[in-house]
């Protein structure tokens, strides 16, 4: 009977050649499915020209829309916040003369007691009775 000797190293080779196989395997089906979404990718354009070629056509007038549309919308920005700024101003005017206005009606209020408090302390000190008018 013959012996079959093993070494280490001859067990390390067979794994390595495994582990390649292994490799090279997983590398085919990797290209096979890269191969397959490559012909639906050109199934895809291919069906599709047309509309591609449309659309590519139009990216020009529609980058020009864009851009118009863009400029029209920061000049109506503009004019809002100018707007805005003239109700906060307006705003703060308003507020200021309230509160001048304040201290007037206070004022105002105040002569009126002072009348209503004079009226009813001379009608009740002096009635109409003993009055010469």
């Amino acid at each position: 009977m013959t012996n079959i000797t093993l070494t280490l190293s001859d067990l390390g080779l067979m794994l390595l050649w495994v582990a390649l196989l292994v490799l090279i395997c997983y590398l085919v089906i990797v290209l096979k499915r890269f191969n397959d979404t490559l012909k639906d990718v050109q199934e895809i354009l291919g069906n599709n020209k047309e509309n591609i070629e449309g659309t590519l056509n139009e990216l020009p007038s529609i980058a020009k829309n864009i851009d118009s549309i863009t400029g029209e919308v920061s000049h109506d920005v503009k004019a809002v916040r100018e707007t805005i700024d003239t109700i906060t101003e307006k705003s703060g005017a308003a507020a200021k003369s309230l509160s001048d206005t304040d201290s007037i009606i206070t004022g105002i209020t105040a002569i009126i007691q002072m009348a209503i408090f004079i009226k009813n302390f001379w009608e009740n000190n002096f009635p109409k009775k003993g009055r010469v008018i």
